[in-house]
């Protein structure tokens, strides 16, 4: 992925893995934190790009069901869960708390009722520590997908209380407070738009590479 950045009239390209590699130095010790769970945050856009163009053919389209094949239980915005929900909303979950141990300690999705822990995620308490929590919509618009029309995934970090473990009020902080932020958006093109509290950048994914 890379950026097109306008800075004093010159137009130049820069990876998104250079791009966070140079802030994690220029920001410190909490950038760096940051970097691989971001890393994997531009991964996971890439596959749910994969996925979102070979919803047809990989008959991902409409709701999800259950083994029985009744349709899921609305989430919590009371919108039915369709199929691509229930995939995208995996990957995140697993790429957030996957990330890096000691890094995100828990994770709250559009798409499920309560906040996760990563252990309860991951299922290995080697991934109970971490100074953030995370929140994110695996794939706002999913309905869209049927008219080809555009669909992003949302997300946020928040950083935790100093010697606290995670609770309801650690996701419920301004959004000011956020440490970083961005969407990722499915169309014509794939870009990921991120900020980490000074400037936002927008990153286009070359399908190429």
């Amino acid at each position: 992925m890379f950026p097109t950045l306008n800075v004093c009239s010159l137009l130049y390209f820069q990876t998104f893995a250079r791009y966070l590699e140079i802030e994690s130095w220029k920001r410190g010790p909490a950038a760096r934190d940051l970097e691989p769970v971001l890393r994997s945050v531009g991964e996971a856009c890439k596959q749910i790009n994969r996925i979102v163009q070979r919803a047809q053919t990989d008959d991902l389209y409409g709701a999800a069901v259950d083994i029985n094949g009744n349709p899921l239980e609305d989430n919590i915005q009371g919108e039915v869960q369709q199929k691509l929900d229930v995939v995208c909303n995996a990957i995140m979950l697993k790429m957030f708390c996957g990330s890096s141990k000691g890094v995100i300690a828990a994770v709250a999705s559009e798409e499920e009722d309560e906040p996760r822990t990563c252990p309860d995620v991951m299922g290995d308490n080697a991934f109970a520590m971490g100074e953030y929590v995370a929140v994110f919509d695996p794939l706002d618009g999913s309905k869209n997908i049927d008219s080809s029309m555009p669909v992003g995934t949302i997300f946020g970090i928040y950083k935790c209380e100093p010697g606290t473990k995670p609770t309801g009020d650690t996701f419920l902080q301004k959004g000011s407070e956020m440490v970083a932020a961005g969407y990722c958006l499915y169309s014509a093109t794939t870009v990921l738009v991120l900020t980490m509290g000074s400037g936002v950048n927008g990153f286009t994914l070359d399908p190429g590479e």
